[in-house]
C-alpha cells in the first residue's frame, strides 16, 4: 500500500466510529497498534450493546455516538443500561458483561493510557463464568 492509500483507509474507517482520535486528528495518520487496541474496544462495545459504531444515539445529553454513550452511562454508574437486553438476562451476563464493558472502555481511553493488545488479551483470559 502506498502511504496516501494507507491513510485515506484509516480516514474511511473514521467514518465508521473505530478510528482512534489520535489518528481522526491528523491529516497523515499512521497506522498503530495502539490504534488497533482502540477500534478492538469499540468492536467490543458493539457486541456488549449490540449497536454499530457509526450509530448516533440521541438522549438527554444530546445525540452522541456509542463510545461517548457507553462512557456516558458508565460515568453516571449506568453501565449495564448499555448492554443488549437479549444477552443481558442471561443468569451469568451481570458480572461477565461488567468485566467485558471495564475492557472496552480501557480500550478506547487516550493514547497514552490505553493498554496494549498484550494487556487487554490478559484481562480478556482473566474473565471466568
Amino acid at each position: 500500500m502506498t502511504p496516501s492509500g494507507t491513510a485515506e483507509q484509516i480516514l474511511n474507517l473514521g467514518a465508521l466510529g473505530y478510528c482512534a482520535p489520535e489518528l481522526a486528528s491528523t491529516n497523515k495518520p499512521i497506522p498503530s497498534y495502539k490504534a488497533d487496541v482502540y477500534a478492538f474496544g469499540v468492536i467490543l462495545m458493539e457486541l456488549l450493546t449490540r449497536r454499530s459504531a457509526g450509530d448516533i444515539i440521541s438522549g438527554q445529553s444530546g445525540a452522541v455516538d456509542l463510545t461517548d454513550w457507553v462512557q456516558m452511562c458508565n460515568r453516571e454508574g449506568r453501565g449495564p443500561d448499555c448492554f443488549d437486553r437479549d444477552i443481558a438476562g442471561l443468569e451469568e451476563a451481570p458480572r461477565v458483561m461488567d468485566e467485558l464493558l471495564a475492557v472496552s472502555l480501557r480500550c478506547i481511553l487516550p493514547v497514552n493510557e490505553r493498554p496494549n493488545i498484550k494487556m487487554v488479551f490478559e484481562d480478556l483470559c482473566s474473565i471466568t463464568m
